[in-house]
């Protein structure tokens, strides 16, 4: 809502202070616009009485339901209605008791998110309070968090939680008109329009959760302000230890993140960040990759920058960021289309953040933002749309919002006041800053103004920008909208451009106010020239064109200022001419209406048949669209005009309404609501103009009876119904003087038979009383002049875009007056005492009534219940429905009515309620047919009960959302301002709304004590409607009866009995199906919060026992009813505790809000004695209806007599009421194990999950105790930290000499988190206590267990049950789906830890043999149950642990030798999982004999390695794989170890592609381990770069003597000898690899292709072009080389190969896998250093550079992706440097394969790399000459390939002197020689393609250039037209602006070079 200080200083005057007794911390203002302003201190005052009083005694009474649930409730609606309006004290009190809620140890989850909300709302606005004014302790909130987010129970479903959706916009009720306005002003309800037409502008925003995780994480992001100063370095304590970066949990980071405190004062620096940047940036550069959620890291640097602007020094961190903000665009580029890289997601909210706080006077930031926005911005145009598009708008728009906020932040002096941390003076904006800032966003910005999607987001941007510096961003877009206008082929530009010129109205109708005087004088002459839009052929450009006329009508009055000289002399010329053209505004609207009209005549609904009636048809989507759309844009068009114009378009209007008579459904009803639109804009005159005539019209239609009874009305009468219903709808005041005209035609019309006409005239009544009654404001101008006094006292021109301050805005508010009640209170005596005495004589008998007398008597008392604001509440005594100590009391809220309409002196709806139940009964008891009818009964329920007007629309969220987006859209603050405070302050029409808003919104918020008698007989009334036979009524019905359970709080429980005693009653026929139906629905509603998932024990404990034991059905709807429920209660029900203990400081907090004497109240006292023992109570009764239910369920479940259905829904809801408090009783556990070996699968399904709830709740706890790690290590706990590989972790670590071989050894602590340690240790950990100390339930007697466990233990250790369950488990479920099942796992898992041997022995034995199966599904269960083996014993005494192992060990032998390949995938699950958690010294055996069996043996010599079982060796190496993966560092010695064995087994180099690649992802993980951060050592991890230094001298065979990579190719055997070329031939340019070249098969020489890799020459240019040739193979090369390689595999396997063969194929298939490993390092791998790799480039791009790689090469594949992969890396600076020196040796290389492959490895590599260009001028000059020297190659594809890596350093500005460059290009196409003149061709073509949608400054003089050369020799004149081609295809679509920019010769010289040549003599 609207915030104005100075007017808030005006309010909170020193009187009004002492009168509340305080100072309003920040009250919701607009409250003093109301017409009842006066009495809302008192109200308020009184509410927050009651609220502080009772919220604190139900605190200190401990009593969570109801009272602390309601009065929470009502705080919540204090602050939404009135504000933060309480002082200090309170203020500071209110959030201290709201903390301490939220921390209530086991709270349900429902109640954290709700008193967390709280909490928001109370401590949102945070310059209110400064953090020495409270102070929040930070440890208990993160303890809350570790407990509901703990995995161990809500991964599993025990702690279930909701995540609420916000309902899409599709989903709402009918929109009010002004809602309507309001979004299309906003630009929000354009795009809702537009989604009918699938042409949808926007994401939607708003569908965002507001979950408990949303909830708890802005909770703790508003209290980290408040955490002591002292916080940061504990949090650093508790939770840099957490971080590991080999971690899966992508949310690791988010504690850190959230709980630092990042706006701690500059002087707090040394206890705030300097604790931990330093640390946090070093660990995102080493672990980059890391998937552990490292990158949120930039929520706490953007945070920073914000928060502390200037206090960090951030330039040399500026390139690696950016560098990193480019790649978290996923953009398209990449090496050669292969994407090959870990997605790096950023918020692009931080990111802009980020790079607007640090900019500053340096200009480093900028010139940096300026090469980042130049690289992406082709990106952003239409034609180059993507999945990064929404990423790159949503970033310009967020740039442009921070950096409006931080100018505002560092300019205004509201921000200046507050104790926030302030930008200082030498690090603050300059204007010049500013300016370039626009400048440089401004260029992608337009880029994407014509994108098809997302336009709402760059119009955002552009308004942004356009405040900042009006006179730079507007022009462009005029011009844009003016050349677009013109264009009659391409309307999706022009509704564009309106769009974007829409968006800037108000920074240019402030003209001069603005810095741009220019401004005003464009608005008449864009709005006559965009009437054209208005078209009725074009529905899409005719939303826009209202729109853009909606916009500039809202901010303009409507006033011809032509004469404005002769009393102002002080115009300026520019205010001159505005004032000229203001004559047209006259024709404007006139034409505008003309249009309108047009549109409404070609939207009459023409009938096909001549029998089909007006009613029967019913108008589309887009017609009523159009309707609010037009009406919206009149309703602003007409508002604003001078009473002059207004009275000549409303008689035009007349004359076009009444001239004709239209179809009432789709025309005429836009007429009616045009009419409506000028009777409350200017009730006087419209009424004057209109009804005379119509009443006249309508007496004359239906003087005659018959007319009357007439079925089918003419078109005449309705229409002029209608018209007369919008009509009536006016200032009830004006209206007053029309009523006895009225009365006598209404009296007529009301007798109508027709249903159709009816209806209407019941309207017409209903808008008489609803005009009579309303409050609402009489106009919402622009402006509170008089628009009839201008220009002669005033100048509206000067006010066009100006705000109005709230002291100014002069609002007059239609109240209804004593004379309107009179009226009202008349029409009512005499229409609806009438039809009351007719329905009570049909009630009593005296008289029949038909349906349709019934019908009207319906209607009748509907439209007079329009008068709603006469009809206060039933004054009567509330129900009580929940017992409470603290009960609810009403707040009648204060409102501008103090008069009421009677029904006889009594309350109308008392007397109503009455009636309709009377009548209700009597049509029940006659079994009516007539649905119809009540249907209508059903509405007048509705009128009755619910006490809103006609004019509220949908929820007062959503509405209070558009009114956001909408102030936001019109939003003029931040920019440079002449004109005071008005030209910034909100518009008239904006604050106008948010008083309406406000005023809805009391009403919407009501408070009521409770349901009043009269309204529970409603809800009775409604529950027999909602069960009836019709389902048309039993929707209705439930619809508001929905509204009634929600609007009164536990009203709900009145209906429980009902239903379960329907239920229970059952029947048979038709109506118990109805009846049945009826009830299930009403269970499953409402949708927020449903019937049968209410969070109340008694209530569920009531319904789900009934629903199981009512009688069973065959209807297939009722069957998907019953569906229904378990996914309602999935979605709906989530944990609710039955034990509640309130914590004594809740009680402490509560206290501060009670007075002495309150607290010292006698019976209060007595209450607060007993309070303790009323908690415990409650908590014994809720426990006790717990366990009753689930006996209850378990009861339908053991009867349930092969009732399938109940039996599997009993087990569904069983799973749904899980306890972590209170354990499932021994009865459930006994059917839940006999449920396992059930004959139903799903039965069974969810046996297994029940099972494993059971036994976690009796899971036995292991006694843990607290230990020092470095006393452990044995090594001192260092000053300085350095994180890593260090001497204290080796004792969690794998060590092949460090055996247990004692049970002292073991009893020594170990390590069960493995996120500890690497990255530091905290002050002590908890280990397990020695075995000694600790008691087992291993050993437990049956005779000692509980019950519930002794039967889990009977079931387990009985043999039958064994083997029934066996069976069941070892049978397939579904072919190919059926995977690794981690709920069965985890039951074994559990019931091996509880019952030990007894339980395991008999389920291993049976697994062994399961193994050994061929099948899958037993292999699968053998491999669940060794997974539960390994990891159940780890806290067991040592042999009893190693003997279990060694038997999971056995399982897993057997399962891997006969593994097949649908089950390798669970073997790996299987053998990662049951590691994951294991400590590495305890668990050396497992590991060992992992090693033993998956890892191959040495090879005997030189010998191949055994290839006869190449797919167990995967299998066994992929279980090995997962092993080693899951334990990350503390495996780290095994990973060396692992590596020794695959290299003295030959593994590395295998013949097999299969074990290949499985080796090359097995080096990714042993390679993964190795991490070095900053300082720190690689310890026993093993080391890339010393492995890539071994694996070099092995590839010694792939090279030639010239130190060439020769790849042998087998050729044909009878062609010619060829000799060894140095390139393979351009016409075969990839050479299949095959492992063993076979020069021992072929006769001739063999065909050698000979790549180069990084050997030097100085100059390669004695190769002339096209001299590389090769030999053609011959015709039979085919045939031949299938005989080849049959014999070459003959002679392979028989050994007969020769050794220098061998070798050869050895390297080959060395380096492949090799680089196969290096790829999944760069991609994978934790570490992100990437310089180690460059060892391998220079052969990677020898070999990866012939054409796109064939499927069947593996060598160029490997080399292809490794190149992409490290292409997309991210480089520290010394790697990037390191990669240019790479590139600048490979220019030099002798291959140009070679060449032509670095230049595609450098195109994507330089573009992330930008910013280290932009950072060191040396670098971009490095990368221009290399491009430059790859540009003067001898062969053309080189130059070609090197021209496109120029266009793109120059398309992102990287050059440092672009100038220079195109000189020295022009120098080269003078050159005599031919490669150096196509160089300069080539650069002058670079120039011209990289500026494909603008013109580069020296275009002139490039294209005078190329012009001298279009007679060269080839390849130069065809370079030229190319470049040409496409600089005309780029540039097509904004060629009439480019045309400008052209002079006359340079215009001729392109017509030149883009047309033919002519061939005429």
């Amino acid at each position: 809502m609207i915030q104005d200080d100075e007017y808030e200083a005006y309010v909170a005057t020193p009187e009004r202070i002492k009168a509340l007794g305080f100072k309003p911390q920040k009250e919701i203002i607009t409250s003093h616009l109301l017409p009842y302003a006066d009495k809302i201190d008192e109200e308020s005052k009184t509410f927050l009485e009651q609220v502080k009083t009772n919220l604190a005694k139900a605190v200190m009474l401990r009593e969570m339901k109801p009272a602390c649930g309601v009065w929470s409730s009502r705080l919540m609606k204090y602050i939404r209605i009135y504000g933060l309006k309480f002082g200090k004290e309170d203020h500071i009190a209110f959030i201290k008791l709201a903390y301490e809620l939220v921390l209530i140890p086991d709270l349900e989850p429902c109640k954290v998110h709700k008193f967390a909300t709280m909490f928001i709302m109370l401590t949102k606005k945070r310059y209110l309070l400064s953090p020495e004014e409270l102070t929040l302790p930070w440890r208990p909130l993160y303890e809350l968090g570790i407990k509901i987010f703990d995995k161990s129970s809500t991964s599993i479903g025990m702690y279930h939680y909701l995540t609420y959706v916000r309902r899409k916009s599709s989903e709402k009720q009918e929109v009010s008109m002004l809602e309507m306005v309001r979004k299309f002003l906003s630009g929000y309800g354009l795009d809702d329009a537009l989604e009918l037409f699938g042409l949808s502008m926007r994401q939607n925003e708003n569908d965002l959760p507001t979950s408990l995780e949303g909830s708890y994480m802005t909770m703790i992001k508003c209290a980290r302000t408040y955490f002591e100063v002292g916080a940061t370095r504990e949090i650093l304590e508790e939770m840099l230890p957490l971080i590991c970066p080999w971690s899966s949990n992508s949310q690791m980071m988010g504690p850190l993140t959230s709980f630092l405190p990042i706006g701690l004062h500059p002087k707090y620096a040394k206890q705030g960040h300097e604790l931990w940047f330093d640390q946090l940036m070093t660990l995102w550069d080493s672990c980059y990759n890391s998937q552990c959620g490292i990158s949120d890291v930039m929520i706490l640097f953007a945070g920073l920058a914000k928060k502390n602007p200037g206090a960090i020094d951030w330039t040399p961190h500026v390139p690696k960021l950016f560098m990193r903000f480019l790649h978290a665009l996923n953009l398209p580029v990449s090496y050669k289309d292969m994407q090959y890289s870990r997605s790096h997601s950023l918020d692009m909210k931080c990111v802009a953040s980020w790079i607007v706080w640090t900019i500053n006077p340096d200009g480093v930031v900028l010139k940096h933002l300026r090469s980042f926005l130049a690289g992406f911005e082709s990106y952003l145009h239409s034609a180059n749309s993507g999945r990064w598009s929404f990423k790159l708008r949503d970033l310009l728009r967020k740039l442009a919002r921070e950096f409006l906020n931080r100018v505002r932040r560092e300019r205004e002096k509201r921000f200046r006041q507050t104790w926030e941390n302030k930008t200082p003076e030498s690090y603050k904006l300059r204007d010049e800053d500013v300016t370039e800032f626009v400048k440089i966003v401004l260029e992608p910005t337009f880029q994407a103004v014509y994108s098809r999607s997302g336009s709402l987001d760059i119009s955002i941007a552009l308004h942004n920008l356009a405040i900042l510096r009006p006179a730079i961003v507007i022009p462009p877009l005029l011009e844009k909208l003016k050349t677009s206008l013109t264009s009659l082929t391409e309307p999706h530009r022009v509704t564009a451009a309106m769009s974007a010129v829409a968006a800037v109205a108000r920074p240019m109708l402030r003209g001069a106010d603005a810095d741009y005087p220019e401004g005003p004088t464009h608005v008449v002459p864009f709005l006559m020239a965009v009437l054209p839009g208005l078209d009725p052929n074009d529905i899409k450009k005719t939303l826009v064109t209202l729109h853009f006329i909606l916009i500039f009508s809202s901010m303009v009055p409507y006033i011809d200022c032509s004469s404005a000289h002769e009393y102002w002399p002080d115009l300026t010329d520019e205010e001159l001419l505005v004032c000229e053209s203001t004559a047209q505004l006259e024709d404007f609207v006139l034409i505008f209406l003309d249009r309108i009209f047009i549109i409404i005549e070609s939207s009459v609904l023409e009938h096909a048949r001549l029998d089909t009636k007006d009613s029967d048809c019913a108008r589309s989507k887009t017609d009523a669209v159009m309707e609010t759309a037009i009406s919206s844009a009149a309703t602003a068009v007409l508002t604003q005009c001078s009473p002059k114009i207004f009275k000549e378009a409303l008689r035009k209007f007349k004359s076009f309404a009444t001239e004709s008579t239209f179809e009432t459904n789709v025309s005429g009803s836009m007429v009616g609501v045009l009419l409506h639109v000028f009777a409350r804009i200017d009730s006087e005159s419209t009424l004057a103009a209109f009804l005379p005539k119509l009443l006249e019209e309508l007496e004359e239609l239906t003087s005659s009876d018959e007319a009357l009874r007439e079925e089918n009305p003419p078109r005449d009468l309705v229409y002029r119904l209608v018209l007369l219903m919008h009509v009536v709808d006016c200032d009830g005041s004006v209206l007053l003087k029309y009523i006895p005209q009225i009365l006598p035609v209404l009296d007529r019309i009301l007798k109508l038979h027709a249903k159709y006409a009816l209806t209407r005239a019941c309207e017409v009544l209903s808008h008489i009383l609803n005009s009579m009654s309303y409050v609402d404001l009489k106009e919402w101008k622009s402006s509170s002049e008089d628009f009839g006094s201008a220009p002669e006292k005033w100048l509206p021109i000067r006010e066009w875009g100006r705000g109005c301050l709230l002291k100014d805005t002069n609002f007059k508010w239609h109240v209804p007056s004593a004379e309107e009640a009179e009226c009202a209170q008349m029409i009512s005596d005499r229409y609806l005492k009438h039809e009351v005495t007719r329905l009570k004589q049909w009630l009593s008998g005296e008289r029949s009534m038909s349906r349709e007398r019934r019908l009207r008597s319906f209607h009748i008392i509907n439209s007079v219940m329009s008068c709603s604001t006469f009809l206060p509440q039933p004054n009567e005594e509330p129900i009580s429905l929940l017992e409470t100590q603290v009960p609810a009391t009403s707040m009648p809220f204060a409102n501008a009515v103090p008069y009421t309409v009677t029904l006889d002196g009594e309350n109308m709806r008392v007397a109503l309620t009455r009636l309709l139940l009377e009548v209700q009964a009597k049509m029940l008891g006659d079994k009516t047919d007539d649905t119809r009818g009540l249907e209508m009964l059903l509405q007048a329920w509705e009128r009755v009960v619910v006490l809103k007007g006609l004019r509220t629309g949908p929820g007062l969220e959503a509405r209070l959302r558009s009114y956001g987006a909408l102030e936001r859209a019109l939003d003029g603050r931040g920019g440079r301002l002449r004109g005071g405070l008005t030209a910034s302050a909100r518009l008239r029409m904006l604050i106008a709304d948010a008083a309406r808003l406000q005023d809805e919104a009391r009403l919407d918020l009501v408070c009521d004590a409770g349901i009043t008698p009269s309204a529970l007989k409603a809800v009775h009334a409604l529950y027999d409607l909602a069960i009836n036979t019709y389902s048309s009524v039993r929707i209705f019905a439930q619809i508001r009866l929905y509204w009634m359970l929600s609007h009164y709080p536990y009203s709900y429980r009145a209906l429980i009995p009902r239903l379960v005693e329907l239920l229970a009653a059952g029947g048979e026929g038709d109506e118990w199906h109805a009846r049945h139906k009826g009830a299930l629905f009403m269970m499953l509603g409402p949708k927020a919060g449903p019937l049968v998932a209410k969070q109340d024990w008694e209530v569920v404990g009531a319904l789900w026992p009934a629903i199981l034991k009512a009688p069973l059905s065959e209807k297939p709807t009722i069957h998907r009813l019953e569906h229904a429920f378990s996914e309602t209660l999935h979605r709906h029900f989530p944990a609710v505790n039955t034990r509640l203990t309130v914590s004594q400081s809740a009680v402490d907090a509560a206290k501060c809000l009670l007075s002495e004497e309150q607290l010292n109240d006698k019976e209060f006292m007595e209450q607060l004695e007993k309070s303790v023992e009323r908690e415990i109570a409650t908590s014994d009764k809720t426990e006790k209806v717990y366990i009753q239910l689930v006996n209850d369920l378990v009861t339908v479940a053991e009867n349930s007599k092969g009732q399938w259905r109940r039996l599997e829904l009993a087990m569904q809801m069983l799973t749904y009421c899980p306890l972590v408090q209170t354990p499932y009783p021994p009865r459930a556990v006994r059917l839940m194990v006999r449920s396992l070996v059930h004959d139903d699968i799903i039965v069974r399904r969810i046996a297994q999950k029940l099972t494993h709830f059971a036994l976690k709740q009796r899971k036995h706890k292991i006694k843990k105790i607290e230990v020092d790690p470095y006393e452990i290590a044995g090594v001192e706990r260092p000053e300085k930290h350095v994180p890593g590989y260090r001497k204290d972790i080796e004792w969690a670590m794998w060590s092949e000499d460090n055996d247990i071989l004692t049970d002292e050894e073991w009893d020594k602590p170990w390590l069960r988190d493995y996120n500890y340690g690497f990255y530091a240790w905290p002050k002590k950990i908890k280990v397990a206590a020695p075995v000694s100390e600790q008691t087992y339930s291993i050993d437990k007697a049956p005779e000692d267990m509980e019950e519930g466990e002794r039967y889990l233990y009977e079931f387990f250790s009985d043999e039958a049950n064994i083997e029934r369950l066996v069976a069941f488990l070892t049978v397939e479920e579904k072919k190919g789906k059926d995977k690794f099942n981690g709920i069965r796992y985890a039951m074994f898992r559990m019931a091996f830890a509880q019952f030990g041997e007894r339980v395991s022995r008999r389920l291993l034995q049976r697994a062994v043999r399961c193994a050994a199966d061929a099948h899958e599904a037993p292999q699968r269960f053998a491999a669940e149950l060794a997974t539960a083996a390994l990891r159940a014993p780890r806290d067991w005494p040592r042999q009893r642990a190693l003997a279990l192992q060694a038997e999971a060990l056995d399982v897993i032998k057997a399962g891997l030798t006969a593994v097949t390949p649908e089950t390798m995938e669970d073997w790996g699950t299987c053998v990662a999982t049951g590691v994951e958690k294991m400590d590495p010294r305890r668990g050396a055996a497992v590991l060992r004999a992992l090693l033993q069996l998956c890892a191959p043996p040495p090879a005997l010599g030189d010998a191949d390695p055994d290839q006869s079982t190449s797919f167990v060796l995967c299998a066994r190496l992929y279980a090995l794989q997962g092993a080693l993966g899951c334990m990350s560092w503390r495996a780290a010695p095994l990973a060396v170890e692992l590596l020794k064995r695959l290299e003295s087994a030959n593994f590395i180099q295998h013949p097999y592609q299969n074990v290949r690649e499985t080796v090359g992802s097995i080096l990714m993980t042993i390679f993964d381990t190795e991490l070095v951060i900053q300082g720190g050592e690689n310890g026993a991890a093993p080391c890339l770069k010393d492995f890539l230094a071994t694996v070099e001298p092995r590839l010694a065979a792939l090279y030639d003597e010239n130190g060439d990579i020769v790849v042998k190719t087998a050729v044909s055997m009878g062609g010619q000898c060829g000799s060894r070329e140095t390139i393979a031939a351009p016409e075969n340019p990839v050479a299949p690899i095959t492992a063993i070249p076979l020069t021992a098969l072929t006769k001739n020489t063999p065909h050698v292709a000979r790549l180069s890799t990084d050997a030097p020459r100085a100059d390669h240019a004695h190769q002339a072009e096209g001299s590389d040739s090769a030999e053609t193979e011959s015709e039979d090369s085919v045939a031949d080389k299938q005989l080849v390689d049959r014999l070459n595999s003959a002679l392979r396997l028989s050994g007969d190969v020769a050794p220098a063969q061998r070798h050869h194929a050895r390297a080959v298939n060395l380096l492949t896998t090799v680089l196969r490993g290096c790829m999944g390092v760069i991609v994978r791998g934790v570490y992100g250093n990437t310089e180690t790799q460059y060892e391998l480039v220079s052969t990677a791009c020898a070999l990866a550079s012939r054409g796109p790689p064939q499927p069947h090469e593996e060598l160029p594949r490997a080399a292809g992706g490794f190149l992409a992969s490290l292409a997309l890396a991210n480089h520290s600076s010394s790697a990037f440097n390191k990669a240019l020196e790479v590139l600048e040796s490979l220019a030099e290389g002798r291959s140009w394969w070679a060449r032509l492959a670095c230049i595609d490895f450098a195109q994507p590599l330089l573009f992330y790399g930008l910013p280290m260009l932009c950072d060191e001028p040396e670098r971009a000059v490095r990368a221009e000459r290399f491009a430059l020297k790859l540009m003067r190659d001898s062969r053309v594809e080189v130059r070609q390939s090197a021209a496109k890596l120029l266009t793109g350093l120059m398309h992102c500005r990287a050059l440092p002197n672009e100038q220079m460059t195109l000189k020295s290009l022009k120098r080269s196409c003078r050159s005599k020689e031919l490669v150096e003149r196509h160089c300069g061709v080539l650069g002058l073509c670079a120039y011209l393609a990289s500026r494909p949608y603008s013109l580069g400054p020296e275009l002139g003089n490039v294209l005078a250039e190329l012009s001298r050369h279009t007679s060269a020799p080839d390849p130069i004149p065809a370079t030229i037209r190319t470049a040409l081609a496409d600089f005309r295809r780029t540039h097509q679509d904004d060629w009439p602006k480019h045309r400008e920019q052209l002079t006359e010769d340079e215009l001729d010289l392109l017509a030149d070079l883009t047309s033919p040549p002519s061939y005429c003599a």
